[in-house]
């Protein structure tokens, strides 16, 4: 999921540090091809990651495993806002957008790693409790 999320966030940078207005169109399919990728990869890490933590891991665990999705609900906002803001886009609003888009390009770059980072340490943990 991680993985797919920043190829696809890099692959509009790419357009829009290029200038390419040309393709207005194209990334706001991508804008919504992206939300749809974050819903799921939302829905997998809270089930699969988060909330067992939360119920069933060492107390610090579970105190960064709610923390951890209370920040993935925030930055899900932030996303949702970002994509409402720009949803009708004109070739006029461009060099906002593109100051925008690059914003929030870098929040969800750095968001995603650290994301990553910390449930790796997390699974870590919880493999050693399980011993």
């Amino acid at each position: 999921y991680v993985a797919r999320a920043q190829m696809m966030v890099d692959r509009a940078r790419k357009l829009v540090i290029a200038d390419r207005v040309d393709t207005i169109d194209l990334l706001a399919n991508r804008r919504q091809c992206l939300g749809e990728h974050f819903k799921l990869y939302q829905v997998f890490k809270h089930t699969k990651i988060f909330n067992p933590i939360v119920e069933f891991g060492a107390g610090s665990s579970k105190i960064v495993a709610r923390s951890m999705k209370m920040d993935c609900l925030e930055i899900g906002e932030t996303y949702r806002a970002y994509v409402d803001r720009w949803l009708r886009l004109k070739p006029q609003e461009w060099r906002s957008y593109q100051r925008d888009m690059l914003a929030i390009a870098e929040v969800i770059s750095t968001h995603l790693a650290t994301e990553l980072t910390s449930m790796k340490q997390l699974l870590t943990i919880s493999q050693f409790y399980r011993r």
